[in-house]
């Protein structure tokens, strides 16, 4: 078995067992468990021959909480996208920002200074979440930090299961040998089947309120940064291609849960090939100057150009270290889930192994981009 993991999502690839022979259809009709699936525990349980480690590592492990502020604004954020409406959320009712029981970022305990107003920067929306080039909060720490939270709202989780067999044919082919005389050889053409391949959304399950924003103290010095000290640095950076991002990650034993929902899938009668990967939406916050130079670098036609004509290779090393980045992996959201793992695993285990085998084990659903194709990504 082989496991990759990113800050953004979670893999896992199970290859077909040793004992395994005949094809897939073959194995289901004839093996197919009829009874329930393993409960949580029991499908939990290393195999004899295969002892597999319970360590669980957190994608928070070394970072710091910033008590210094609130981690959520209430209400959701103003209509001033580029594309339209951008809130997660749209059900929820808005709050103005400087409601009485809003605690202000800045001015906590004293009031509020004459014309004091709060600055609705205008951001686009993407599958990966928000990103902005206002210019206000590119010179206003208090801004930005501000635009950082009203925009930490919870990710979206995808859980894309993919289950497949190889199946090898043999075509004899003419070639000429060392002393050139035409002899036939037989070569084998192995391609994938799919068996089944769907989505399940968590993002219901997702809470609504924030643990905390989390720093990672520099590991040179030791220093430990606050949001707004991180923010203040980003707008006194004169760097025209500087970008300052907030990651957004789901603290849940992804390893445990998806051992489980392998053997419950193998328990069900599939023994080939079984991918799960779990995708992200809505999980980064990116903000970015207003410079030229900045909107050409990410141009997707420029792009293009430097790309059919190798330009690339030179620029994009420039661009790259020229680039100065604020946060990219030292400021993230913590986020939790509102049922543990085995809950989980107990109200959707007889969904998938029923989606393992059934008629529905192709979903008619869109492609979540940072999920498929899963053996491309691992």
């Amino acid at each position: 078995m082989s496991k990759s993991q990113s800050n953004y999502y979670y893999a896992y690839s199970s290859p077909p067992l040793q004992n395994n022979s005949g094809s897939a259809s073959d194995q289901q009709d004839v093996t197919k468990n009829s009874g329930p699936p393993p409960s949580y525990d029991e499908a939990l349980q290393p195999p004899l021959s295969s002892p597999t480690s319970n360590s669980h590592q957190n994608a928070l492990d070394g970072y710091v909480l910033d008590n210094t502020a609130p981690t959520q604004l209430p209400g959701t954020p103003s209509n001033t996208s580029d594309y339209g409406s951008a809130t997660p959320n749209s059900n929820q009712d808005t709050v103005p920002l400087l409601s009485n029981h809003d605690d202000d970022l800045s001015f906590q305990g004293r009031p509020l200074p004459p014309g004091y107003s709060v600055h609705n920067a205008a951001y686009k929306t993407t599958t990966d979440g928000v990103v902005s080039r206002d210019k206000h909060i590119n010179e206003d720490g208090e801004a930005l930090v501000r635009f950082l939270y009203q925009h930490n709202t919870p990710p979206r989780l995808i859980i894309h299961f993919h289950g497949y067999h190889e199946e090898t044919t043999w075509t004899v082919e003419t070639v000429r040998n060392r002393d050139g005389d035409e002899v036939q050889q037989r070569v084998p053409t192995t391609r994938q089947i799919d068996d089944f391949k769907f989505d399940l959304d968590c993002s219901a399950d997702v809470s609504s309120e924030c643990q905390g924003i989390y720093l990672l103290p520099d590991p040179k010095t030791g220093e430990q940064k606050r949001l707004r000290q991180l923010c203040d640095e980003y707008v006194h950076s004169k760097n025209a291609l500087k970008e300052l991002k907030m990651t957004k990650e789901i603290e849940w034993d992804f390893n445990n849960l998806t051992r489980a929902l392998t053997t419950a899938i193998r328990d069900s009668g599939f023994y080939d090939f079984i991918n799960i990967t779990y995708s992200l939406e809505n999980h980064e916050t990116v903000v970015k100057t207003d410079e030229k130079i900045s909107k050409l670098a990410d141009n997707k036609y420029i792009r293009f150009f430097f790309f059919i004509t190798c330009l690339w290779i030179l620029a994009w090393p420039i661009i790259y270290f020229c680039k100065e980045k604020f946060g990219h992996s030292t400021l993230k959201s913590a986020w939790k889930m509102n049922v543990s793992e085995r809950e989980w695993y107990g109200l959707h285990v007889g969904e998938i192994t029923r989606k393992c085998r059934g008629p529905d084990c192709f979903s008619n659903g869109r492609i979540h981009p940072n999920g498929f194709p899963v053996n491309m990504r691992i």
